[in-house]
């Protein structure tokens, strides 16, 4: 197993723990890594891209008592949650609990699970009143926990009440749940520079798509953000592989496989492909996505002028365009008076005589 991969997918399940992991952990991952790939050299339901973080998932299980490790995060297992289960029991049933040997015998595990009880000669009856070998665990228990406890006879409600197991707190239980909070309908930051570094987006473009992302979260209120995440990463991600895409058969449908397996909102495919369509059609005016599509599918790669974009914009305010699809009637060509348009107008006089006085002055 790649040491780096394995870094990561513990770092995934244990966030909140730092590292170096403990070499035991390392190994038991790295273990159960090689075993499952052994016992079952193809995982269902195409859960092989979740290997890494399955075989690590079962490890820190194993030591989270002894090791005092946190609660793994399920919902980080980049599959499909409704199948998460049912690809852990498999296998913990084919790789664990098949390779698994006994840490000692039964004869053994009972004498060190035993209390040891010091007999108090006083308390010790004269007679013995049962033959030797007859008694079973549970009353051997019973005897030892009531010379203990030297419980009053005449209270057997107490006596029983301090035999019951404690309960669990509903705090408690609901901590260390792992199937609680599988999805994630609201993003943050951190989880959306996560979702982007899975795909190898350029760290240049990042902050142009979250600045996106912010700006539009709003819209899908009532909805899901990894709707509008997996857009994002979908729009600026065939633009910068535009030729692999092109040239090789199927790798599109692989992409939109891992949109599907890295997210985890709960969506379903059918839906996320319905939602990268719309989002596509929405952004591709973003100076983001028009800066990539000149970069990496015109191969277009020198500085452009947008000057003249930004007058447009500082004059009729981010989206005109999208108003003239309504009908509105002020564009750049036709344009109302008003005072701040004549400061605009000298403004920009000013500027093209500085322009002309300058042309002249080389010449």
């Amino acid at each position: 197993m790649n040491r780096l991969q394995l870094n990561q997918s513990l770092k995934d399940l244990l966030p909140t723990y730092p590292a170096p992991y403990p070499p035991q952990l390392v190994a038991c991952t790295d273990s159960l890594y090689q075993m499952s790939l052994q016992k079952i050299p193809s995982l269902p339901h195409k859960a092989d891209v979740a290997r890494h973080h399955l075989c690590a998932f079962l490890a820190i299980e194993k030591y989270k008592a002894r090791l005092s490790l946190p609660s793994p995060l399920l919902h980080m297992i980049p599959l499909q949650p409704k199948l998460v289960h049912r690809v852990l029991a498999d296998l913990e049933l084919k790789v664990v609990v098949a390779c698994a040997s006994p840490v000692t015998t039964p004869k053994k595990l009972r004498l060190l699970l035993e209390p040891v009880v010091t007999p108090i000669p006083d308390l010790l009856p004269s007679k013995r009143l049962y033959a030797p070998g007859t008694s079973s665990p549970l009353k051997k228990l019973q005897k030892h926990a009531s010379d203990a406890t030297a419980v009053d006879p005449h209270l057997p409600l107490a006596h029983k009440a301090s035999l019951k197991t404690p309960a669990r707190s509903p705090a408690n239980h609901a901590a260390a749940s792992p199937t609680r909070g599988r999805y994630l309908r609201r993003l943050s930051v951190a989880d959306f520079v996560s979702f982007a570094n899975n795909f190898y987006i350029p760290a240049s473009v990042t902050p142009q798509l979250l600045e996106t992302f912010l700006r539009e979260q709003h819209k899908f209120l009532k909805r899901n953000d990894w709707l509008l995440a997996c857009g994002l990463i979908h729009a600026a991600y065939i633009r910068i592989n535009h030729r692999i895409l092109h040239n090789t058969l199927g790798r599109k449908t692989e992409f939109q496989d891992q949109l599907f397996q890295y997210q985890k909102g709960g969506l379903m495919k059918a839906s996320i492909k319905h939602w990268l369509n719309i989002i596509e059609e929405s952004v591709k005016n973003e100076p983001w996505a028009l800066d990539l599509e000149r970069k990496y599918v015109h191969n277009d790669w020198s500085t452009d002028d947008t000057s003249h974009e930004q007058e447009i914009c500082a004059k009729l305010g981010r989206g005109w365009d999208l108003l003239l699809t309504f009908g509105s009637m002020i564009n750049p060509l036709v344009m109302f008076d008003s005072a701040s348009q004549v400061e605009y107008y000298c403004t920009w006089t000013e500027r093209v005589h500085e322009k002309i006085r300058q042309v002249a002055e080389q010449q």
